[in-house]
């Protein structure tokens, strides 16, 4: 596993329940990304054959009633220039807020800082026979 550094807003140490997270957003600038589950390739404007990998923890991506930290979030977060040889950490940023539009709780994943074309990906809900209400419509 290879991860890059990582900053998290409000702070490292903030807590939340996974179940008041709907939607994941990964600031694409201007690339293309593909999900497999809890896993997100970046692939670079062709013909660029660059490609980033960001692998966020199954346990955090598939719905839970656990309460989470920033840092665990996030398990690889790694990049192949030219898309072979070694895989080259990833600086990242991650940040928990309240999305302006659907004012739903959200997770915004950002790379080399730039936070433009973001990309909404919907989380796992809670599954219809869980025993609490949704938390949002």
């Amino acid at each position: 596993m290879t991860i890059g550094s990582g900053t998290f807003s409000p702070a490292g140490k903030f807590t939340f329940p996974r179940s008041y997270v709907y939607d994941l957003v990964i600031y694409r600038q201007g690339t293309t990304v593909t999900r497999a589950l809890g896993a997100f390739t970046i692939h670079a404007v062709p013909p660029d054959p660059t490609f980033a990998y960001v692998q966020v923890r199954n346990n955090f991506y598939l719905w839970n009633s656990n309460r989470w930290q920033l840092p665990y979030i996030v398990s690889e977060s790694w990049y192949k220039v030219g898309g072979v040889g070694a895989e080259i950490p990833l600086p990242f940023e991650l940040d928990y807020a309240i999305d302006p539009t659907t004012l739903r709780p959200t997770i915004y994943y950002t790379f080399f800082g730039g936070r433009t074309d973001p990309q909404t990906f919907t989380l796992p809900e809670q599954p219809s026979n869980y025993w609490l209400p949704p938390i949002l419509p």
